[in-house]
């Protein structure tokens, strides 16, 4: 667990995230590259005199994770990729001082342009964000983490669309990736209780017709029968009452 000096520091790391965020919301469009949005977001890290926090963690090459339609988690942003309208498209970034080395992570997915032709698309990223602030209404010290998973995955399987099992959350602070692992489905009733100062990233990963994943020659990772991914995160802290977003 992180002292209160380090989760101010994550405070501090939320304002370059959400300034990352309200530029990518401002310039992806049609023909846009995400070279270009990945080079933007280096900037304002570089700006901002912190680091973009999944660059070269395990090896990984960019400042963040663009993911396109099936992709649905570590897509590597390129000048081949190029937005085209109606693409469901999700952005998944960290943020690391260069102080205290504490990690923020945070994504959302969007649709690119213009009014969305799919209503299955606009369908599928309501729930996952609904499921997101579900898990957060109930992350509150003393609750145990296996009665919230229950309730994500039955809201998520009740709108028809799929948990990837295979994906999670985590614990994060020191490091990006921290134990432990949070999961989106279970048992009520199991695994451990939540505590007081805890800091976690919370990501529903949702499959639109299938939770089955591949991983076909590299970093991307792909819904197996080739329907939209969609995820949603934030960081927070665990309270005695109601979580903090931290981002």
């Amino acid at each position: 667990m992180l002292s209160e000096k380090e989760v101010d520091m994550m405070r501090q790391n939320a304002k370059v995230h959400k300034q990352v965020f309200e530029e990518i919301e401002k310039m992806v469009k049609p023909w846009v590259t995400a070279k270009q949005v990945d080079q933007r977001a280096g900037k304002i890290c570089e700006d901002a005199w912190v680091l973009a926090g999944f660059r070269w963690v395990y090896g990984f090459p960019n400042n963040l994770c663009l993911s396109i339609n099936d992709v649905v988690v570590h897509g590597l942003p390129s000048d081949d990729i190029v937005f085209q309208e109606w693409d469901v498209a999700t952005f998944d970034f960290g943020v690391k001082d260069k102080k205290l080395g504490i990690n923020t992570d945070a994504a959302f997915t969007m649709i690119v342009w213009n009014e969305p032709h799919d209503p299955e698309a606009v369908r599928l990223l309501k729930v996952t964000k609904k499921a997101l602030y579900k898990w957060i209404e109930q992350a509150r010290a003393g609750n145990k983490v296996g009665d919230i998973w229950n309730a994500i995955q039955t809201y998520v399987e009740k709108h028809w669309f799929h948990i990837v099992k295979d994906l999670t959350g985590h614990g994060i602070g020191k490091k990006l990736h921290e134990e432990p692992y949070i999961y989106n489905y279970g048992i009520p009733g199991t695994w451990r209780k939540l505590k007081k100062w805890m800091t976690l990233a919370i990501e529903p990963i949702v499959g639109q017709s299938s939770w089955q994943i591949t991983d076909k020659w590299g970093w991307e990772i792909y819904i197996k029968d080739g329907s939209l991914g969609c995820q949603f995160e934030h960081t927070i802290l665990i309270t005695d009452g109601e979580a903090e977003i931290i981002i």
